[in-house]
C-alpha cells in the first residue's frame, strides 16, 4: 500500500521520541536490514474487561491506561484531542471502551480520540481485542474519511529508525480514503519510515468490505511473521516489504485505540459524530495462540468475575 502518512504521536511517545532526539543520531542513516530477534518462552498475559465507571475512574490510570490529550498527527492539523470523547457506557448490553469523534467540516470543530497503554510491555505473542467498527455516524451525515483504529507502536526516534516497531492490527476507514472509495480495512506491519517528505518500509493487506458491527481481532507475532486474523479467518501474513525488509518489531511497543478523520474532505455540512467500541483486550507474552484458543482464554477471565489482570512485566 503507498499512502502519505502524518506521524502517530501519543503523549508516551513524544516524550521518549524528544528524549531520543536529543542523542543527536544523524536523521539521513538509512538502517540496514535487522535480525529478527530470538523467540522467548511464554510469560504472562495482560486482560482488560473495559468496567471502568468513567474517564476519570482512578482504576483506569492505575492500570496504566492514558487518555490522549495533545495536539499532533495523525490526522486533521488543528483538531483537538479531546478525553471528553472517552466513555465507558453498556454496549449491546456489555460495558465497554467508547471512543468517539466529531467534525462539523472544519480543523476548529473537530474532534479526535485516544487510549492507550503507555509502557512500551507488549512484543511477542498473541493480541486480541472484541472490536465494534461504524459505517455510519452516530449523528449527522455520513461521508467522513474515519479512520477507526487499534494498533500497537514504539517511537520514531529519527527518520529511519531501525528500532521502530509498529503493527497496525486493524485501520478501517468505512468511507474509504488513501486512494480507497469504499470500506475497506488495512492490516499494516512497518519496518521504518521517514517524515517529510514521506517514505517508508511496510506490509500492509487490504481488506476491501464493510466491517460494520463486533468482530473479534487477532493478531500473533512469532518467528518472524505477523498474522492477522478477523473473526478467526487469517487475512494477512506478513514476514517483510517485498524488498528485503523486515516488518517484524524490534521492540517492545505501546497498546493502543484511537479514532481519528484522515481529512476533512467528505465532509457535508452539519456535525456529525462517530463512535467506536471495544468490549475487550488480551495480550498473552511470547505465546501463540488460534483465535479460539484466545477467545477462550478470554471467557475463561469473564466468567470468573475477573475484570483485569496483569502478569506481563515477568
Amino acid at each position: 500500500m503507498a499512502r502519505s502518512r502524518a506521524l502517530r504521536t501519543t503523549a508516551a511517545v513524544a516524550v521518549l521520541a524528544a528524549v531520543a532526539a536529543a542523542v543527536g543520531v544523524p536523521a539521513s542513516a538509512r538502517p540496514a536490514p535487522d535480525q529478527t530477534p530470538d523467540r522467548a518462552a511464554a510469560c504472562g498475559a495482560f486482560f482488560d474487561d473495559f468496567s471502568y465507571s468513567s474517564r476519570t475512574d482512578p482504576a483506569l490510570t492505575a492500570h496504566d491506561w492514558s487518555i490522549r490529550t495533545n495536539a499532533g498527527g495523525p490526522g486533521v492539523g488543528g483538531a483537538t484531542w479531546a478525553a471528553s470523547n472517552i466513555s465507558f457506557p453498556v454496549v449491546d448490553g456489555q460495558q465497554s471502551l467508547q471512543l468517539r469523534a466529531s467534525t462539523d467540516g472544519t480543523a476548529g470543530g473537530t474532534t479526535h480520540a485516544q487510549v492507550q497503554q503507555d509502557q512500551q510491555r507488549f512484543f511477542e505473542g498473541t493480541y486480541a481485542t472484541r472490536f465494534k467498527f461504524s459505517d455510519v455516524p452516530v449523528s449527522g451525515n455520513d461521508g467522513d474519511t474515519i479512520n477507526q483504529t487499534f494498533y500497537t507502536i514504539s517511537p520514531l526516534r529519527y527518520d529511519w529508525d531501525p528500532a521502530y516497531s509498529e503493527l497496525d492490527i486493524s485501520e478501517y476507514l468505512p468511507n474509504g480514503g488513501w486512494g480507497e472509495t469504499g470500506a475497506t480495512n488495512f492490516f499494516t506491519s512497518w519496518n521504518t519510515y521517514q517524515v517529510d517528505p514521506f517514505d517508508g518500509w511496510r506490509a500492509s493487506t487490504a481488506r476491501r468490505q464493510s466491517h460494520a458491527g463486533w468482530h473479534t481481532l487477532v493478531a500473533t507475532v512469532a518467528d518472524g511473521h505477523v498474522k492477522y486474523y478477523v473473526d478467526g479467518t487469517l487475512v494477512a501474513d506478513h514476514t517483510d516489504d517485498g524488498q528485503g525488509h523486515t516488518v517484524y518489531p524490534r521492540q517492545g511497543m505501546t497498546l493502543n485505540y484511537n479514532q481519528w478523520f484522515i481529512d476533512l474532505n467528505g465532509h457535508s455540512g452539519g456535525t456529525s459524530v462517530w463512535a467506536q467500541s471495544a468490549d475487550w483486550v488480551y495480550y498473552a507474552k511470547n505465546e501463540v495462540l488460534s483465535p479460539a484458543a484466545a477467545d477462550a482464554r478470554v471467557s475463561a477471565y469473564r466468567s470468573s468475575g475477573t475484570a483485569h489482570a496483569d502478569t506481563i512485566s515477568c
